[in-house]
């Protein structure tokens, strides 16, 4: 009868630690979410000019703070650079070449035959994380598609760029929410602490 007890109390103890690391989570989601939100708002006029695509920050984001540990995190901002390292030359090399006809905004056919060649050498490589190829094809697609939308105002190797700049603020939100507790509750003892002193 002791040793169902204590399975009992031992899963009911595995749930309550799951259920904590799962608040822990959202809670860091969250917290990424309104420091990116206020940042593309209410921030720097050049965080602006150059963070253009916001909702990919929010997924970037997402997909970065989604783990519950710190090499989780380190883990997924890894893979968030690396994303950036593989699709920008791709991406900038797709741009020039589909914008070679003089005009400023990318044709569709040239567009989608570039993303379909960029996504392939992405997708070949075997040694990047399953997260790493889904915020490269992100990456590659925004491009693409804001060319084709919007078209190109700025360099074809600006144009790209915006996009890993939305990427960054993505991974350094992550970071920011993963540490902000754990600097608060170091913050508030010293604040205690000096308090008691004086």
């Amino acid at each position: 009868m002791s040793s169902a007890a204590r399975t009992t109390v031992s899963g009911a103890e595995h749930n309550r630690i799951i259920w904590w690391m799962q608040l822990h989570s959202a809670i860091r989601t969250v917290v990424a979410y309104s420091i990116i939100g206020c940042s593309t708002l209410y921030g720097p006029p050049w965080l602006k000019k150059f963070a253009t695509f916001p909702a990919f920050a929010y997924v970037t984001a997402t997909l970065v703070t989604s783990e519950s540990t710190l090499g989780d995190t380190l883990s997924g901002c890894w893979d968030a650079i690396l994303a950036m390292v593989q699709t920008m030359p791709l991406s900038m090399l797709g741009v020039w070449i589909a914008t070679t006809n003089g005009r400023n905004r990318l044709s569709p056919i040239a567009s989608s035959l570039a993303l379909g060649v960029t996504s392939l050498l992405v997708a070949i490589v075997e040694c990047t994380h399953i997260r790493c190829k889904k915020i490269a094809f992100g990456q590659l697609v925004l491009v693409f598609a804001d060319g084709v939308i919007r078209g190109v105002h700025t360099s074809v190797f600006v144009h790209p760029l915006h996009v890993a700049c939305s990427t960054v603020l993505g991974i350094v939100v992550s970071l920011l929410a993963f540490s902000l507790p754990y600097l608060m509750k170091n913050l508030i003892k010293i604040s205690i602490g000096k308090f008691f002193l004086y």
